[in-house]
């Protein structure tokens, strides 16, 4: 789960760093280097859905909260909250843990009742429904790995109706206790899907999370860019481009 508000945009805070470099096609890449994928794997949030909703949570429905606690104002509300979330960092569990928010501040809402609050605020990319028609119809087994925590996952899958289409869906702070920063969680996921990571092609909009970290394995790993700020090898900027690849 990511959230993309000014100082915590987990894809805009490596927008310095060098760009992947690479501008052969990525389909002659693809064959060169990969094994036919038994598995393909979306991370959630900024790949399937948009970041609208979680945002939300974060920026508006938690610092709403603390304000009326407080009484101070919803901006100082605000710059309260993005500073206590960049103490803890997008590595750590609690980041991602709107539960161990509320009770840190000791704020009056249950984590349904803030994530039910913004539920009509769910939305798929339009391409999506296409995007795991067309690879389930082709007879991937399709997974989703994400930081996000069950209960935003599964809010989220069933206002958008996709749950459907996955085998698996893992929450790696619930269902490992860790994040995607480290190659534990993929290990995990490809153990028990029963495959070898270059079975396994995984696409995300975190260039660490999603994209260098899956690579370390021998996943074949696709970053999303929907900006079009970066180019270059396994980089596209929609999932149908991405499908066409496979």
């Amino acid at each position: 789960m990511k959230r993309t508000f000014r100082g915590r945009n987990c894809t805009e805070e490596r927008e310095n760093r060098q760009q992947l470099l690479g501008e052969s096609s990525v389909a002659r890449a693809r064959n060169e280097n990969m094994k036919q994928p038994k598995i393909v794997s979306f991370d959630m949030d900024g790949t399937l859905t948009d970041m609208e909703f979680v945002n939300s949570v974060w920026e508006e429905g938690v610092p709403k909260l603390y304000a009326l606690k407080n009484q101070v104002s919803f901006e100082e509300a605000r710059r309260k909250m993005r500073g206590e979330y960049d103490k803890v960092g997008k590595e750590k569990l609690e980041w991602y843990d709107l539960g161990y928010w509320l009770n840190k501040f000791d704020l009056d809402a249950s984590p349904e009742q803030v994530l039910n609050s913004f539920r009509e605020r769910i939305r798929v990319f339009e391409e999506v429904p296409r995007v795991l028609e067309k690879l389930r119809n082709k007879g991937y087994r399709l997974i989703v790995i994400t930081n996000a925590r069950r209960e935003f996952v599964d809010l989220e899958m069933r206002q958008t109706g996709i749950q459907g289409y996955f085998e698996r869906i893992f929450s790696s702070p619930s269902d490992f206790k860790l994040t995607k920063n480290g190659t534990t969680v993929y290990e995990k996921v490809c153990a028990a899907c029963e495959v070898s990571p270059n079975q396994l092609v995984h696409i995300g909009d975190d260039p660490d999370f999603d994209f260098e970290i899956p690579k370390k394995l021998g996943i074949n790993a696709f970053l999303i860019d929907r900006t079009r700020r970066k180019t270059g090898q396994f980089i596209v900027d929609s999932l149908e481009k991405f499908t066409n690849e496979l």
